[in-house]
Formats: C-alpha cells, sequence, structure tokens
C-alpha cells in the first residue's frame, strides 16, 4: 500500500489490571490517537486495517493501521496547523474514506491516496460528516447555520455552547452526495439543530439523524428517513415527557436502532432497540443512573458501555439486563470529545475497539472478549 510514511509497529499486549484480558495497545505515540465516533466503521481491508486521526510531528493526518503485523501508514499530507474532521467511515464497496478540511469535503482512495474534493459548503454553513450509505453510491453529511458570530461553541471541549446553538434552531440541512461526479442535493432542512446523520450499513435507502441538543430539552431525538423519499419520521417517542433519549446507533444487520432511555426522576436507566419502522420494540432495564454513556452493540444481545473509568458489557437474559461486568479499565478522560473511549464491536463480536487517554495521550486499543462474559467481574457499585 502506498503511504507517505510508514512507522514500525508500536503494539503491545498487556493483561488487565482488574480482568486479566488481554489488551492490545494499536499506537504509542507522543501525540494523540484516535479512531472515529463509535457509529463510524474505520475498519477496511477485510477488516485487516484501521483508519485512526494521529496528531504527529505536530500536524492532523488520517493513519492507518495494519492489525496483525502493527505497521502504521501515513495516508494524508496535510499542512501543519490544518484541522481537518475525519469521518473514518470506509465506503463499503471501495478503499475509500472521506474528511473536511476548509469547509470542503474530500474523498480519499485509500490504495492510491488520490484525494478528490467532492462538495464545498455554501457561504454562511458548515459541513460536518460524510457516512456511506450501504450501496456506496453515496456519502451523506450534514450542513449547519454558521452561528459563531452570534455563539461562541467548543463542543469537544465540555459541551461548551451546546444549549445556546439548541435554542438558536439553526438551519440545518441533510446532503446526498454522488461520491463519482460529486454531485449534490439537499434532501431535508428544517430550524432544528440536526446531527448525527447516519446511514444504515445495510439498506441503502435508509438513514437515521437526530435533533440534537441537551436530551431532556429536545422535541423529539431519533428520526429515520428514505433518502429516495425525503420525508422523516420519529423513531422511538417518549413515552413520558421525563424520559431522556439518545446514543443512537444502528445493529448490524442495518434495521434494528439501538438507542438508551433514562429517567433522573426514577433514577433508572433502559437499554432499547427498535426497527426503523417502529416495529418490534424491545427495551429492558439496565443500570440506574448515573448513564452508561456511550453504548455499542451488534444487537440486543451484548451491549458494550464507557462511563467512568472501565469498559463494561451488559448481557440480555431474556427479561432485563445483567449488572454490569467489567472487561477492562480504560482509565481515561472525558475532557475532550475525540478523546472518549467510544467503544466499539468489531464485526465479528469478539473484541472491543476503544480510545483512551490514560497516558497523557489518547491511544488505541483492542480488548478480547471472553468466550463466557459471565466469567467477568461484576462492576463494584459505590
Amino acid at each position: 500500500m502506498k503511504a507517505f510514511e510508514t512507522y514500525p509497529s508500536e503494539k503491545s499486549t498487556v493483561q488487565d489490571r482488574i480482568t486479566g484480558v488481554p489488551i492490545t495497545q494499536l499506537t504509542n505515540y507522543l501525540g494523540h490517537s484516535c479512531h472515529a465516533y463509535f457509529t463510524n466503521n474505520g475498519w477496511w481491508d477485510s477488516n485487516r486495517r484501521l483508519l485512526f486521526r494521529g496528531d504527529r510531528a505536530n500536524c492532523a493526518n488520517l493513519f492507518s493501521v495494519e492489525i496483525e503485523s502493527g505497521e502504521i501508514s501515513r495516508l494524508t499530507d496535510l499542512p501543519h496547523g490544518a484541522n481537518p474532521n475525519f469521518s473514518n467511515d470506509v465506503n463499503p464497496k471501495k478503499p475509500e474514506a472521506y474528511y473536511t478540511l476548509d469547509n470542503v469535503l474530500y474523498a480519499i482512495e485509500l490504495d492510491t491516496l488520490k484525494v478528490r474534493p467532492l462538495v464545498t459548503a455554501p457561504d454562511g454553513f458548515n459541513i460536518h460528516g460524510a457516512l456511506s450509505g450501504a450501496d456506496g453510491k453515496y456519502v451523506y453529511s450534514a450542513l449547519s447555520e454558521d452561528l459563531s458570530a452570534r455563539i461562541y461553541a467548543d463542543l469537544s471541549a465540555g459541551y461548551i455552547g451546546m444549549r445556546e446553538t439548541f435554542q438558536a434552531h439553526p438551519d440545518s440541512r441533510i446532503l446526498k452526495i454522488d461520491v463519482e461526479t460529486g454531485k449534490s442535493e439537499v434532501i431535508w432542512q428544517e430550524n432544528n439543530w440536526v446531527g448525527h446523520v447516519n446511514p444504515s450499513p445495510a439498506r441503502p435507502e435508509l438513514l437515521s439523524f437526530c435533533h440534537e441538543g441537551p436530551w431532556n430539552l429536545v422535541d423529539h431525538r431519533i428520526w429515520c428517513m428514505d433518502v429516495n423519499e425525503g420525508k422523516p419520521w420519529q423513531v422511538r417517542k417518549r413515552a413520558d415527557e421525563h424520559e431522556m433519549i439518545g446514543h443512537e446507533y444502528w445493529h448490524l444487520d442495518g434495521e434494528h436502532i439501538g438507542y438508551q432511555v433514562h429517567r433522573r426522576d426514577l433514577n433508572a436507566s433502559w437499554f432499547g432497540a427498535v426497527r426503523y419502522d417502529n416495529s418490534g420494540p424491545r427495551e429492558a432495564p439496565c443500570v440506574p443512573l448515573p448513564s452508561p454513556d456511550h453504548i455499542h452493540s451488534n444487537d440486543f444481545e451484548l451491549i458494550v458501555s464507557d462511563s467512568g473509568s472501565s469498559i463494561k458489557l451488559y448481557r440480555y437474559n431474556g427479561t432485563d439486563f445483567d449488572r454490569a461486568r467489567v472487561l477492562c479499565m480504560h482509565d481515561g478522560s472525558f475532557f475532550y470529545g475525540s478523546h472518549h473511549p467510544h467503544p466499539r464491536f468489531t464485526a465479528d463480536g469478539r473484541q472491543i475497539l476503544f480510545n483512551s487517554n490514560k497516558s497523557g495521550y489518547c491511544q488505541l486499543y483492542l480488548a478480547d472478549i471472553p468466550e463466557d462474559v459471565t466469567s467477568l467481574p461484576y462492576l463494584e457499585q459505590k
């Protein structure tokens, strides 16, 4: 594979200090290395390689690590001071990924490193994200009205400005972009803060998005739409005004959406999943507040979360979820957004990928899941 620069393996494997589970550290550099947000799939080359953002030599670039050998390749050659937003989401039909820089969306061919611009945000708007549909023909991005002249926001640093942005009801649009021609069309527009535009990994006509903002204040969180019809519908309506719903994501089947529900008034939480058309809802109690924070799963049977200092697994027992079991300690902080652990199951369900800045710099880790998850210790409740 072509690369601007290669680094020898930085891999090491240790046993977790609490559970003894094998943990493979993939990066070890005096600069941050972060995998994608947990809804984005950065695996490619038949899952033999993983994309990540790396801050090396005083510059942010896109990197790829080969899991078996550990060799790291730098795939972009951006100038010092550049602040790209790598979605790290790989096109399912070809080795290609997408990123934004200076309000331009680019495609990068991972084999040749050829970069081409796809679309430029119109004046007065910022472009966010770029995730590929299941057929690989289109990527989907969010356009948001630029409010920087009247609202100071730094969402990655403790969600500064989140409430103010939500209350401003910015002009928000969803773009459908042809990856070959760059031709784009607005398939949805509204005056609400739209975020987390996530295409189904199996159904090319489906995507979900959310009304962003404080979970207890948004009118409705999870929306789904047929990209050909452009008519969104609500998924999992509130059953009570006290419910807070969020952190939605698609299951591997591309038809079910996972999420979590919290009730502060009851000190209670649930994990849930529902088909995109609101059929077959499943919800079960998990742990009381504070929240499990970011969650992910391939289905409804085993869920991972990252709250506190540990990576935890929750097994569905047919009625509710077992108490949280500790898979390993991440020992990281949640101060800066991209340094959150953001745990994610591998496609085969055998490992958990996560970030941790426990060493001072954010690094990438893979934790092995034991065949019998009931062998893991329960989380000690304080």
